[in-house]
């Protein structure tokens, strides 16, 4: 979880981009795919990974080039889930 919360503040406060944080969600569906992803605390689960889902696509363009989200569309999302 502390991982996840970290990683939606660099995309917030624009520490990492937009890619690098697509690239970060999708390596971590590749290991839950292989059944490598752990999740800290276990009970945070199924937040852990609607965070990493979500972030997956952070970097989504809209037809004009512009990106589909927004600093607050990320801000709301997480207030939302409580990440």
């Amino acid at each position: 979880m502390h991982e996840i919360q970290a990683i939606f503040s660099e995309l917030i406060e624009e520490k990492k981009s937009r890619e690098e944080i697509t690239s970060w969600a999708s390596e971590r569906q590749v290991a839950n795919d292989a059944d490598n992803l752990e999740f800290d605390p276990a009970s945070e689960k199924k937040k852990i990974w609607r965070g990493i889902t979500y972030l997956m696509g952070v970097d989504l363009r809209d037809i004009d080039g512009s990106y589909l989200h927004s600093i607050e569309n990320f801000i709301d999302f997480r207030k939302k889930t409580d990440i």
